[in-house]
């Protein structure tokens, strides 16, 4: 896979930061960030970073997956509700085998690789979720 590594400067900060935009009218935060709120249609958003535990909504598990990701089979994808913005995400759950989810699972991000253009020389890291070291506990 061939990446710009101009582009992927510039996308920087999405790759290793989890950011939505929270409206100044209505108060609601977009995820995934985009120019107008979707709820209000405000122009005024500001940046706000999302990065936080959450708890596990509902997953899939993927088992026929694409060329290059062999190495990450299974490959679980998770819907997460953030603990304290209540922003829902859509996610790959790592560390974790499919029979230990459960729902509400707490969970963390942390930082993975994620692919890489051996062609560019460029490895790609982005934010995934794994089974929070404290589990259960923090919910309480």
């Amino acid at each position: 896979m061939r990446y710009s590594i101009a582009r992927f400067w510039r996308e920087r900060k999405s790759h290793y930061k989890l950011l939505g935009k929270k409206c100044l009218e209505c108060g609601r935060i977009n995820y995934p960030p985009g120019r107008i709120c979707r709820y209000c249609g405000s122009d005024q958003l500001e940046d706000i970073e999302l990065l936080d535990k959450g708890r596990v909504v509902t997953w899939s598990t993927i088992y026929t997956v694409p060329t290059g990701f062999e190495e990450y089979k299974p490959i679980i994808i998770a819907v997460v509700e953030l603990l304290k913005t209540r922003v829902k995400i859509l996610t790959r759950l790592v560390d974790v085998e499919p029979d230990e989810i459960r729902e509400g699972m707490i969970v963390e991000p942390v930082l993975r690789r994620i692919s890489e253009d051996r062609d560019a020389g460029l490895i790609h890291y982005g934010i995934v979720y794994r089974p929070s070291l404290l589990g259960e506990r923090e919910s309480e």
